[in-house]
């Protein structure tokens, strides 16, 4: 009964607890999602912190957490960014912006802080953070955002009774993905880390704190005063830290510094100065474990297997970072590494290191205060039939560095492929035998001061060969090299063959000769005066995909003297010839058959130089692929300086096209290399010029345009609008035997052609054609190949009415009674249109002024002639000549109008004008102002030409073929078509204010 009862009060008791628990997780749950919500959270949560903080805090979300976070409330923030109002930039750089966010959880526990007056921070977590920490020269910080206590003052008197924190314990923070950047202008540090993980765990009390760090990231980069001193350094920092509050030391206990999978021990203290505000530095490190395993793993294993070694001999490598760091202070650096009758032996390989024994000393004065150096005072490397002996010293390291280094070295590259496990794919074999001595500064290899640099000794490669699969590295080579070096640059160089093919770098070698020879260096501010002759059989080379060399037996000579201007810049003189060479920048390609150059090039300043100088060929194909024919071009000389290019005479042939180009090319180099303005002036002749392939190259691939070129009938119909380069600017003269456009053949073409804007302007060129005398000016202009814009003004001479309307096939629509007559006039005609995509005009879009004479002009309908002469009782039935018409007319707004004009035949004599839209409907009329007939008539026709309505009227232009009413609309005429002239012509204005013709937009 008893067990009974206390089992139904427990039942009583586990409900009641459970109901309990339901009940508080439901209200928590009520609270979060219907009281506390992101909505009301996250502006209370922005405005407490930016009243707070002299800074703009921003967040996307804040949402308060329990089950996440349970069994704790915490607040998780969303896509937070914090800028700092201590550093006010405008600038790309921006300074301010100290922080940024994905994602952040924070958990606390207040209960601590009102009971034990602790704050106990349970877990801090961000991910996805961007931290610029940003300190300007004057010493303003972006990360002071802490704002004054306006009520301290106040506050002071409660000081006493105010509760104080005695204690802060941080349980976990968690950085994850993170990206740092220091940015310190005040001692000239920039370091950056990059995709950086950070787990840390703290206890701070008043005398004594401690602290737990783990921390790895991807790559660390570190300049100094403009230098770069680290990259490429993955870092993983595993310590405890204890920090003494009464003397502000911070001590590095157990602490294990990992770089680049290279173990090291670091110790020591960092103390706080509070008078100069700095931090003493006092730290040591060491390699962990050492032994000359532990070397043989710092080779990467992307070329070594981590396989089984036995190792003998001592191992040291360690130093120290000593100094002061803050304002224009930086700690010293020391390091030293010592290797003493080391041996190694993989158990699965045939050879092993028999002795190996090496010193090296470094020490690195940031503040260059003292001379920073690294001295190799010995390597010896002994075993695999190789023996190693080498010393050198860099001296002035921040500096000018001082640069010395020897080596007596005789190498078996296949028997140390079979000392060391080397990864699948990489591999090695051949023999070196060098006995080298160098001595130079940097700032010589710089400044391509190569007649300081003295090398003495001997280099030999038999057969050797470098190779990484995986990395796509290969390096073949057979070589002698022998130097003198003394007191200046001797050298001689054989090489029968060399390969190197690397990350888009391929270079083949094939029978190579070279001496070099320098003066005895003097003047320590001039370049000094070197000479290189060489001579190569084959020389193939590619950079990425954008160049490829090809060379075929060359001679060269190569100088190095002082620049004319500036003794201390180097000028380079090369004089080569080759057989064959062949060129591929991009999808450009250039083939030269028997070329020459003679050039010479002076710095000016880094990376800039001026190079003048000729270079000559007997024949050259280059094809470019904004057009689709090759250019080829005859035994031309090119001269080269002045940032220009000169050609004299030179012949070039495009398909049915010849060219003779004389003038200059200016910025070619900087078209190649940057995509700027290409300029020219020059002057141009040809025999045959075919427009209509050259056209077509423009707008074609290159099998199309070869199909078309074979029948030139369809090589006509096939035009299309072309889209003249945006960096273009050519100003050119010519002078063309022979021109064919469409159908048509033009002959003696001169005058200037200017093409700029993406348009070409030809400028009062004269020529015959359509068996007439032609003068005209047309700016034609297209950024798009679907729709363009041609302004013209054209003025010939008796021309057939029959082929000026095959030149002009829109005048058909605009002036039909043209098709009914036959013979010689005069035509002036100014006019601007849209072009579609054929080179047709778009009739609507058409503005224009023209003017045509002409005499004894024939009706070609016989029949309507002889109707017309029978009713009109003509005495001459059989003669269907106009005596004379001159027509005035002009286009604007899709309708034509033609002024009243006199027309002349038999006894006849009437005034002809009306208007006419480009629909082809119209209304004309006719006043009869001489006759048989007893009085004078109007005879007005509109309509159609298939529904036609004439009606009999009183005569109106009776006064409106007057000398007067002539003149006038001369004037009218002419006025307008110069208005056109100067509209289109803008087209070609330079600047950025020019004011474009709203058809050329």
């Amino acid at each position: 009964m008893e067990n009974m009862k206390l089992r139904k009060t427990l039942k009583v008791a586990a409900v009641t607890i459970v109901s309990a628990a339901a009940l508080v997780l439901a209200v928590i749950a009520v609270a979060i999602h219907f009281v506390f919500t992101p909505e009301k959270l996250t502006p209370v949560v922005l405005d407490v912190a930016n009243r707070s903080l002299d800074a703009r805090l921003d967040m996307k979300r804040v949402e308060l957490t329990f089950f996440s976070t349970f069994p704790r409330f915490g607040l998780e923030l969303t896509d937070g960014s914090l800028v700092s109002k201590a550093v006010r930039d405008t600038l790309w750089q921006h300074t301010d912006s100290l922080l940024s966010f994905r994602k952040c959880v924070v958990v606390v526990n207040p209960l601590d802080y009102l009971r034990k007056q602790k704050i106990n921070l349970r877990y801090l977590g961000i991910e996805g953070a961007s931290v610029y920490a940003f300190k300007s020269a004057d010493g303003r910080a972006n990360w002071d955002i802490a704002l004054a206590d306006t009520a301290a003052v106040q506050a002071d008197t409660a000081a006493s009774a105010s509760p104080s924190i005695g204690e802060i314990e941080i349980n976990r923070v968690s950085l994850k993905h993170a990206n740092v950047v220091f940015d310190d202008r005040d001692t000239r540090v920039y370091a950056s880390l990059k995709n950086a993980d950070l787990d840390l765990r703290a206890r701070l009390r008043k005398g004594h704190s401690v602290l737990s760090l783990n921390f790895k990231n991807e790559n660390i980069l570190f300049w100094q005063d403009g230098q770069l001193l680290l990259n490429h350094i993955a870092a993983e920092i595993n310590t405890d830290v204890a920090l003494d509050r009464a003397s502000h030391t911070l001590t590095l206990e157990d602490t294990r510094l990992a770089v680049n999978g290279v173990a090291l021990d670091l110790h020591g203290t960092l103390t706080r100065d509070t008078l100069e505000h700095a931090a003493l530095v006092d730290l040591k490190y060491g390699l962990h474990a050492p032994s000359l395993e532990t070397v043989l793993r710092m080779v990467p294993e992307s070329v070594l297997k981590r396989e089984s070694v036995s190792v003998a001999g001592k191992v040291e490598l360690g130093g120290t970072v000593k100094g002061k760091y803050g304002k224009k202070n930086m700690p010293e650096v020391t390091l030293h590494m010592g290797i003493t009758d080391a041996s190694a032996k993989y158990d699965k390989l045939p050879y092993g290191v028999d002795h190996f024994t090496a010193e090296l000393d470094a020490y690195v004065d940031l503040m260059r205060n003292n001379l920073s150096f690294a001295d190799l005072k010995i390597l010896r490397f002994q075993g695999a039939h190789t023996d190693i002996y080498a010393e050198g010293k860099v001296s002035d390291l921040l500096g000018d560095p001082n640069i010395s280094f020897k080596t007596r070295s005789e190498v078996d590259l296949t028997a140390l492929a079979q000392t060391f496990p080397l990864q699948e794919g990489v591999s090695m074999g051949g023999k070196l035998d060098a006995d080298i001595g160098v001595r130079c500064r940097l700032s010589s290899l710089k400044k391509q001061d190569l007649g300081r640099i003295l090398l003495g000794g001997r280099l030999e490669l038999e057969k050797v060969f470098l190779r990484d699969a995986k990395k796509n590295f290969d390096f073949t080579g057979d070589a002698s090299l022998a130097f003198v070096g003394d007191n200046s640059l001797s050298a001689r160089a054989e090489i029968s063959s060399m390969l190197l093919r690397a990350s888009g770098l391929y270079a083949d070698m094939k029978q190579l000769k070279a001496t070099v020879r320098s003066t005895n260096p003097q003047d320590s501010t001039r370049i000094v005066d070197l000479e290189c002759k060489l001579e190569m059989n084959r020389l193939k080379g590619a950079m990425g995909d954008s160049l490829n060399v090809f060379s075929k037996h060359t001679q060269a000579t190569v100088r190095l003297q002082p620049g004319k201007k500036n003794p201390s810049m180097p000028r380079i003189n090369l004089s080569l010839e080759t057989d064959t060479l062949f060129c591929r920048m991009g999808n450009m390609r250039m083939g030269m058959d028997k070329g020459g150059f003679a050039v010479d090039a002076e710095k000016v300043r880094d990376s800039v130089w001026n190079p003048h100088g000729i270079i000559g060929f007997n024949r050259l194909k280059l094809n470019v692929p904004q057009f689709a024919l090759p250019v080829y071009m005859r035994k031309t000389a090119v001269t080269v300086g002045n940032r220009r290019i000169a050609l004299k005479n030179a012949s070039v042939r495009i398909g049915h096209s010849d060219l003779t180009a004389s003038g200059e090319v200016h910025r070619l180099y900087e078209v190649l290399k940057k995509g700027g303005m290409l300029k020219a002036n020059l002057d141009i002749s040809s025999y045959n010029l075919d427009s209509n392939q050259l056209i077509s190259a423009l707008n074609f691939p290159e099998d199309t345009l070869l199909e078309a070129s074979e029948e030139k009938e369809d090589t006509a119909a096939a035009l299309r609008l072309f889209v003249i380069p945006r960096n273009v600017d050519f100003e050119l003269q010519t002078s063309l035997k022979k021109v064919t456009y469409g159908k048509m053949k033009f002959e003696n073409v001169r005058g200037a052609v200017d093409i700029r804007n993406q348009a070409v302007h030809l400028k009062h060129l004269s020529m015959r054609g359509l068996d007439a005398d032609l003068n005209t000016t047309v700016v034609y202009h297209a950024s798009r190949r679907e729709r363009g814009y041609a302004g013209f003004d054209f003025k010939l001479r008796k021309v057939n009415i029959g082929k000026l309307v095959d030149f002009v096939p829109s005048l058909d629509s605009i002036v039909p009674m043209l098709r009914s007559f036959k013979g010689m006039v005069d035509f002036d005609a100014a006019a601007e249109a849209v072009l579609d995509s054929n080179l047709n005009i778009k009739v609507p879009s058409l503005r224009a002024a023209v003017h045509i004479r002409g005499d004894s002009l024939v009706l070609m309908d016989g029949e309507t002639f002889a109707e017309i002469s029978k009713k009109l009782m003509f005495k001459n039935k059989k003669r269907n000549v106009f005596d004379s018409i001159s027509v005035d007319l002009t286009v604007k707004d899709g309708n034509v109008t033609v002024y009243p004009f006199v027309v002349q035949i038999d006894r006849y004599k009437a005034a002809v004008g009306g208007t006419q839209g480009l629909d082809m409907n119209f209304q004309y009329h006719i006043s009869i102002l001489r006759s048989p007939l007893p009085f004078k008539a109007g005879v007005n026709i509109s309509g159609n030409l298939d529904k036609m309505k004439i009606r009999i009227g009183r005569a109106k232009y009776k006064d409106a073929v007057t000398p007067v009413a002539i003149r006038k609309v001369d004037s009218t005429r002419v006025n307008m078509g110069q208005a056109i002239v100067r509209d289109f012509e803008r087209v070609m204005e330079r600047g950025a204010r020019r004011r474009i013709p709203k058809l050329a937009e």
